[in-house]
């Protein structure tokens, strides 16, 4: 059954996150191992990325113009966004990122003592390399976040700053006229970005024929990258780039077919919703296994190959009762405790306005 688009659930895309954050831990065991021990998978441990993070990038994007659009300039809706991103975002990164703090502080034979610079960068999440080393990305998020707010707040003047700063970002990142790296105008962004421009085609257009050749196209182009970089066949300028537009083609495709009802195995729909869980976690836990592995003598015996199945396995699955036990009820709390409040204080005012007439 054909769902209207205001009102389907995207269940799909929902569930393709569980692509994005497997590469995103496929390529961190990858980089533990190689830097630890020389070893890896088809080279991914000296890639600079294998795609995972740019589909997460892309979803982030087309998840936030899909649910929010509608908020465009409606009055108290800016508001209403940061709080709720400030609920899904800072409360588990800060507790994953205080535990890798203490552990530095008890256990300084593992972690380096921090600068207090990076302390509060990190703790904000302000662009550098935090603490929760695998959570860089979320720098990227936060900013288009603000961006995004802008725009709730007055579309009519914001929609064309967002549009001069893609324009900016583009011609800074094809070297045409410039070379400039920052922050505030990174390709990462653009991808979120991005996923946003493929939102709005998905919810204007009726691409319905196309969606399966979208779809296709980009798992290939996937696959044709991971090949470029494992045998090197042609020269490729800058891999995030084509990983970006593969990736948006999947995403097109894959909303497009959301807005049939499909019935999708439970145990996926759980890992997409524990998605962020795994993000935030799953690296410290991979340290923490990797250390348990070599120092019992496990990795010796099972071999490197065996040990990485393994430590990602149990990583994932610890990420997700991370979910189960602690960001599920901390984030239900905290959106009962401030959305509630605001029901509350909006009905006494109304009541106090009834009286007063």
């Amino acid at each position: 059954m054909e769902t209207p688009i205001k009102g389907r659930k995207l269940s799909i895309l929902q569930v393709a996150k569980v692509f994005a954050i497997l590469l995103v831990v496929i390529g961190h065991v990858n980089t533990l191992f190689y830097r630890n021990f020389n070893f890896d998978w088809f080279g991914f441990g000296s890639w600079e990325r294998i795609g995972g993070v740019d589909f997460f990038f892309v979803v982030t994007g087309f998840m936030i113009y899909y649910i929010y659009h509608r908020h465009f300039g409606i009055k108290g809706k800016t508001r209403e966004f940061l709080l709720k991103r400030f609920i899904r975002i800072y409360p588990l990164y800060w507790m994953f990122t205080f535990l890798l703090l203490g552990i530095a502080v008890f256990f300084p034979a593992l972690y380096e003592p921090y600068s207090m610079e990076r302390i509060w960068k990190s703790i904000l999440l302000f662009p550098n390399q935090p603490i929760l080393s695998s959570a860089w990305s979320l720098s990227h998020v936060i900013f288009f976040y603000i961006m995004f707010s802008l725009i709730i707040f007055q579309p009519k003047v914001f929609k064309p700053v967002m549009a001069s700063w893609v324009i900016i970002t583009i011609l800074i990142k094809s070297g045409l006229f410039t070379q400039w790296d920052s922050f505030f105008f990174s390709f990462s962004t653009l991808e979120i970005v991005s996923g946003s421009l493929v939102a709005y085609i998905s919810l204007t257009y009726n691409l319905k024929q196309y969606a399966t050749n979208f779809l296709l196209v980009g798992v290939t182009g996937y696959f044709i990258v991971w090949l470029n970089n494992v045998y090197l066949l042609f020269p490729v300028y800058y891999a995030p780039i084509f990983f970006c537009c593969f990736a948006l083609l999947m995403v097109l495709g894959i909303s497009i077919k959301d807005r049939t009802d499909r019935k999708l195995p439970s145990s996926l729909v759980f890992l997409g919703d524990a998605s962020y869980s795994i993000y935030i976690a799953h690296g410290p836990f991979l340290i923490l296994y990797m250390l348990i592995f070599r120092e019992t003598l496990l990795m010796s015996s099972l071999g490197y190959s065996i040990s990485m199945i393994l430590i990602t396995i149990l990583s994932i699955a610890s990420s997700c009762f991370v979910y189960i036990w602690i960001e599920k009820p901390v984030n239900a709390y905290l959106k009962k405790a401030v959305f509630q409040k605001k029901v509350t204080e909006e009905r006494n005012v109304a009541t106090q306005k009834l009286k007063g007439a």
